[in-house]
């Protein structure tokens, strides 16, 4: 029997017996009804009969023939009891034995009532009166025994029907269903076959009915399906091969980089790693597989696992690795198709060579820079002094010369002024190369402080005043002195402004070139806008580029050396900002750049402290003027021999730190230049040897080099400048240390200082006079234009920002260029 059989009989069967008992009932209570009304009419036709015939014998006083008439009634089907009463209600006759129950007396005439006899049963009574009541009244009280009866016998007849015509329909049914579940039954086994991938099954035999076009498309989708699950299983294989063929070839990469790999889940702990991250860091299988990272790596390792970012961003820190090897691991967070958890992969590369390339790369710029720069520093001396010679001297001797005579001696100057200018163009070309270098290896030192933007265009503006003003070009500063300081390196920024600055003098030929700027939020918006000859839109990003210009460079001589915008966007991008171009051809161009404002609670500047100074007892006076060149190049010496001398001064030579040392104890000179790389002993610690003399610590020394700001302020020296040097400032730096020692020379100082005061070397205790430190540029010239006379003391890195010429051109100064 198939479970739709099943189903389906039980199905016939609750409806067959909830539709037999439903009928059941009915009948049962139609038939109730009217047997009950059957009795309530044969009981009234008795009540009245007695009625109609006792009146004679009531009023006679005859209870026994009333007695008799209802004793006949007794036997008729249904009656249960009779009893008749008088008017008064007394009981006349009965045919209860012995006596009448009380409950029937009280009847009203003409009613049917159902009466309980408790002992006796359930009756029907019917109550008639006799002679409209005066005669009495007759009750008659029909058993319902009989009306069960008659019901029961009629519903059993019924439920005897209603089950013979259930079995009769149950084989019926059976018969009926039987063909259509056997196919069903076989259909649905051969579909669970099909279910089984069993597709050599047969269907069953069907007809052409409804069940036989099941089994037929059926059929026809196993043969569908035997297809595609013979292709899909043929991809599937050909995809499980693939993607085993990948697997391999990814974990044969993976094991074979050159790099350390590792992956770590959400909870930090290795779930993949390739044998060179095990080389790195000397561990084995065992030790690393499905470990937490911190028991496994360094600390700076498994810190990236917390640090890194949101999927997709990376974080990178250096770790060691054994044998004292340096790693840099980069850490990439990652999130996984359908997980919401992710993981982070990490690869650590070692970078030990290449670090030692860098150190290597570092020494060699030094090294280039210092050899460049010595030459350099001949080249330009000695054209200086040619052309200076030749026009002191050279040039009014020939003023009677023949004409061929002049012209030679017109393009020797010219010459010269050549030799000069490309001098200066190349120190420039060298300056850049090595500030571009630093900054990409990440050599270069930042002095960050709070620094006023304002003050710093200003700065450069006075820097760059003088080209502006040959070439007729208006130059303004417009940025607000109100606004808000930045966290910066005052140098660098300074360079930035005299880049832009210079770049617009050069390209412009007539106009304005104005520096504007406000703040925007949380930076400050700064824009040089010059009215030049504009740069095409293709060049805008490109002249950021390293060696690239404005133009065509092969056939327009280029106006500088293409380094100039690609340190300006390093400078500016190491604090944070953003420079851009925004031009169009003919109408000149505006670079822009932006800068963090820096929060701070107090920004007032220092104001100038007089302090007095006291020379120490041990600096004699002195009226010569000994000077003693120390450098291993010959050439400078020669120049420098030959600038002294020229000036007036006795110079003596030493080509080492050990006969610097030597002269300077036998000849006692009155000031020392002093090369800070030569072989052998090197000038810084030829200069900690002469303080830590007695006869030698009072001898002020300038060094001549090639020298980074740290080198500059762990030289000892009192005053630096950096190769190639300029004669007048050395000059005016030996003028002014020299002089200061002179007996009686009682003129005030000046010190420039950027940090208020608060670092004041022993190079400033030649002041025997008073000394006035001020915080800012500007209240210098005011010091300078209101008649001050005396030593100036400024920091070194001004020496070629600050317009030396004019401040030399005050009667009665001294500038002395000191460490930053």
């Amino acid at each position: 029997m198939s479970k739709i059989f099943r189903r389906t009989l039980i199905a016939v069967i609750l409806v067959f017996g909830v539709a037999a008992n439903a009928t059941a009932l009915l009948s049962a209570w139609l038939l109730h009804r009217h047997l009950t009304d059957e009795y309530v009419t044969k009981g009234r036709a008795i009540a009245m009969a007695i009625a109609a015939a006792s009146p004679d014998a009531l009023v006679a006083g005859d209870d026994a023939a009333v007695q008799a008439m209802i004793d006949e009634f007794l036997h008729i089907d249904g009656v249960g009891y009779i009893f008749v009463t008088d008017p008064k209600g007394t009981v006349v006759a009965h045919t209860f034995v012995p006596a009448m129950p009380k409950a029937l007396l009280g009847a009203k005439s003409g009613s049917v009532t159902q009466t309980h006899l408790d002992g006796i049963g359930d009756y029907l009574q019917v109550t008639a009166p006799i002679l409209a009541g005066e005669a009495g009244h007759v009750g008659v009280g029909m058993d319902k025994v009989g009306i069960w009866r008659v019901m029961r016998g009629a519903v059993m007849r019924q439920e005897a029907l209603m089950l013979g015509m259930l079995a009769v329909a149950v084989l019926v049914f059976y018969a009926l269903v039987g063909g259509i579940t056997r196919p069903l039954v076989e259909l649905a086994g051969y579909a669970v076959k099909i279910r089984d991938h069993d597709f050599s099954a047969k269907p069953p035999e069907t007809g052409d009915d409804e069940v036989g076009i099941l089994a037929r498309a059926m059929q026809s989708m196993a043969a569908q399906l035997s297809l595609l699950v013979s292709d899909l299983k043929r991809a599937v294989d050909d995809t499980t091969r693939d993607l085993e063929d990948s697997l391999a070839h990814t974990r044969a990469i993976i094991d074979n980089l050159a790099d350390g790999l590792v992956v770590l889940d959400a909870d930090a702990r290795i779930t993949l790693f390739n044998p060179a991250l095990l080389a790195m860091f000397g561990k084995k299988a065992e030790e690393v597989a499905d470990k937490p990272a911190a028991e496994a790596f360094p600390q700076a390792l498994t810190a990236l696992a917390g640090a890194c970012p949101a999927a997709n961003q990376a974080t990178a820190a250096e770790v060691r690795l054994a044998d004292g090897r340096t790693g840099k691991a980069v850490a990439t967070g990652v999130r996984l198709a359908g997980e919401e958890r992710r993981a982070t992969i990490i690869l650590v590369r070692d970078i030990t060579v290449e670090k030692e390339v860098d150190r290597m790369k570092t020494e060699f710029i030094s090294t280039v820079s210092h050899e460049l720069r010595t030459p350099l520093t001949s080249v330009l001396g000695f054209a200086k002094i040619i052309r200076r010679k030749f026009t002191d001297v050279v040039a009014p001797a020939l003023t009677e010369a023949t004409p061929k005579t002049w012209r030679g001696a017109q393009q020797i100057r010219e010459n010269l002024d050549i030799i000069v200018a490309e001098g200066q163009r190349l120190t420039e070309l060298v300056d850049d190369v090595l500030d571009i270098a630093k900054m990409e290896s990440g050599r270069c030192e930042w002095n960050m402080a709070p620094v006023s933007l304002a003050e710093t265009a200003e700065h450069a503006v006075r820097a760059v005043a003088g080209l502006a003003t040959r070439k007729g070009i208006s130059l303004e500063n417009k940025l607000p002195a109100h606004l808000p300081r930045i966290l910066g390196d005052r140098d660098r920024l300074i360079q930035v402004f005299v880049n832009l600055l210079g770049n617009a003098v050069k390209f412009t030929e007539h106009g304005a070139i104005v520096v504007e700027g406000s703040v925007d939020g949380p930076e400050i918006r700064v824009a040089v806008r010059d009215s030049g000859s504009g740069i095409a839109p293709a060049d805008l990003e490109r002249i950021f580029e390293k060696f690239k210009q404005a133009g065509d460079t092969l056939t327009e001589k280029p106006k500088g050396t293409g380094l100039g915008l690609p340190i300006c966007r390093q400078i500016i991008e190491r604090h944070g900002g953003r420079i851009w171009a925004e031009s169009e051809p003919g109408q000149g161009s505006v670079f822009r750049f932006t800068l963090p404002v820096l929060a701070e609670t107090a920004a007032t500047p220092p104001e100038p402290v007089c302090q007095p100074a006291k020379a120490p007892g041990d600096l004699a006076p002195t009226g010569t003027r000994h000077i003693l060149v120390v450098d291993d190049d010959t050439s400078v010496r020669r120049y420098l021999e030959t600038l002294f001398t020229d000036a007036g001064y006795i110079v003596a030579t030493a080509v080492d730190g050990t006969e610097a040392l030597s002269l300077a104890a036998r000849w006692q000179p009155k000031c020392i230049t002093m090369d800070m790389r030569m072989p052998g002993m090197s000038g810084k610690e030829c200069i900690r040897r002469l303080r830590q003399d007695p006869a030698t610590s009072h001898i002020p020394v300038v060094v001549v080099s090639v020298v980074s700001s740290r080198e500059r302020a762990e030289s000892g020296a009192d005053a630096t400048l950096v190769k190639p040097v300029d004669q007048e400032a050395l000059l005016a730096t030996v003028r002014g240390l020299l002089e200061g020692q002179a007996p009686g020379n009682s003129r005030p100082c000046l010190i420039l200082s950027r940090n208020g005061g608060r670092e004041v070397s022993r190079r400033f205790f030649m002041c025997p006079g008073e000394t006035t430190i001020l915080g800012q540029e500007a209240e210098l010239w005011r010091a300078v234009e209101g008649g001050f006379q005396g030593t100036i003391f400024l920091p070194a890195s001004l020496g070629h920002t600050m317009d030396l010429e004019r401040l030399l051109g005050f009667p009665g100064l001294h500038v002395i260029l000191i460490p930053d």
